[in-house]
């Protein structure tokens, strides 16, 4: 017993020993420390962390970024586009050197940026920004330096590594109150896999799915006085086998979308 109570404690001090240079590698850093020790953290705040993928072609980026221990010299903020799960090439997009400072891009110079346009973003696609910190004093700064020991306020964190999401655009061009209908068809007939189509009506959201047979249909009342209805899509598993049309209140019917649905129905 005695043998067995020794290495339980030495492998706790082992374990403890191990953690401990895990956390010194982490090289964690305070944002509001002693003058000559307060790591360069920039923090931003944004005016939109959504935008809808019809207005990104007339809409902005924007946003304002500080440095709350005024020992920053640049800040360098690049981005990605995740699409589907996978992450376009990072690019470099722009550089501030004056704290604080209001950032504007407009979406148009960021697609520009990733060598694409906007008509290539998605509904359901993040826009993801990476930042870099440069000190006063040299030390550079980004998302690897963060741990659970880290102080400082929410916004600093997003400076390193924050995204946008690009939502799917409001119906429009048809009668937005009254009975919409969901024809769901899945063509193996085991029912959606997890996937399933969202009615949001002014910011209240509704899934509608089916997980087993070949078809289902779902009737959606939207009620008079509604500002806002967003139709979205999203993926499961086995996409090659949803599809789906929707009957608007007029009549329409619009689809099919699928096999492979896009998040978007507009």
């Amino acid at each position: 017993m005695k043998s067995n109570f020794k290495y339980i404690i030495g492998l706790s001090l082992l374990i403890l020993g191990i953690a401990a240079c895990e956390d010194e590698d982490k090289n964690p850093l305070n944002v509001f420390e002693l003058e000559d020790s307060a790591a360069p953290y920039v923090r931003i705040k944004l005016d939109e962390t959504i935008v809808a993928k019809g207005d990104l072609a007339n809409s902005t980026f924007s946003g304002t970024v500080d440095d709350p221990s005024d020992n920053v010299a640049s800040w360098d903020l690049s981005v990605t586009l995740e699409s589907g799960g996978v992450s376009s090439d990072t690019v470099p997009l722009a550089t501030i050197t004056e704290f604080p400072s209001d950032l504007s891009i407009p979406y148009t110079d960021i697609a520009s940026a990733l060598g694409i346009t906007v008509d290539d973003i998605s509904g359901g696609d993040f826009i993801r920004f990476l930042g870099e910190s440069t000190g006063t004093d040299g030390t550079v700064t980004t998302v690897a330096n963060y741990s659970a020991t880290l102080t400082g306020q929410p916004e600093q964190l997003q400076a390193f590594n924050f995204i946008v999401l690009v939502k799917c655009s409001p119906v429009s061009g048809t009668t937005v109150p009254g009975t919409w209908v969901i024809e769901m068809q899945d063509l193996y007939g085991d029912g959606w896999d997890g996937a399933f189509v969202t009615f949001e009506i002014d910011g209240a959201t509704t899934d509608y799915t089916f997980t087993a047979g070949d078809a289902a249909t779902f009737n959606v009342n939207v009620p008079e006085g509604t500002n806002s209805l967003v139709i979205s899509y999203t993926s499961g598993a086995f996409e090659e086998e949803h599809v789906y049309t929707i009957e608007t209140p007029d009549g329409e019917v619009l689809g099919p979308f699928g096999p492979n649905p896009a998040p978007c129905i507009n």
